[in-house]
């Protein structure tokens, strides 16, 4: 388990923040690619911050934010 540090537990408290989440998907490392993309959903989302990565067991998380109340969402398939 990792604890927070000081800093980071202050930050967490302030009245003013904003979650920010960062993926970067490389189809390609040293020139081998890695994934076969195939679309999974058809959602109705309108175009805005998302992101994806693969977890340890296979799944998919997918990660966006709705524009219309800046919350941030996550879907596991």
């Amino acid at each position: 388990m990792r604890y927070l540090t000081s800093t980071l537990k202050a930050t967490q408290k302030k009245a003013t923040r904003r979650p920010f989440v960062k993926v970067d998907i490389h189809d390609r490392i040293a020139g081998i690619a890695r994934y076969n993309w195939e679309r999974i959903y058809q959602g109705t989302q309108t175009d805005h911050y998302h992101a994806a990565t693969c977890t340890g067991d296979g799944g998919l998380l997918r990660l966006w934010v709705d524009p219309s109340d800046n919350m941030l969402y996550m879907q596991k398939v």
